[in-house]
């Protein structure tokens, strides 16, 4: 588990850092398709507007395991600081990433949906 958490950080923070500098191929390899169309749909409505996220501090916390008939799905609950802007205002994260994978075959887990918690 403190493995899949530490890892899990991370593509919290590579999130952040592909939704920022708009780099949909980044988005692309570790999101399932329905969660890529959502993000693009995201960036294309922020337009050229700037981002700049620091992640100024992240905890995740395992709290659902579940295995489907063709893959696993685990759900992590984000909480945390962020600015969202240079030199911004601290904004609280209370969020959960449910993350899938295949059963069989090649492949990493991907982001299938975030849900908000506040």
């Amino acid at each position: 588990v403190a493995g899949f958490v530490r890892n899990a950080k991370v593509h919290f923070i590579r999130l952040q850092a592909a939704n920022d500098a708009g780099n949909l191929d980044d988005i692309r390899e570790f999101t399932t398709p329905e969660m890529y169309a959502e993000l693009k749909m995201n960036l294309a409505e922020r337009g050229n507007a700037a981002q700049e996220t620091d992640v100024v501090s992240i905890d995740a916390d395992v709290i659902e395991v579940a295995e489907e008939a063709a893959r696993y799905v685990v759900s992590v609950r984000f909480s945390g600081q962020i600015r969202e802007e240079r030199n911004g205002p601290l904004e609280s994260v209370d969020e959960i990433w449910h993350l899938v994978k295949r059963r069989e075959g090649a492949g990493g887990w991907l982001l299938a949906g975030i849900q908000q918690i506040q």
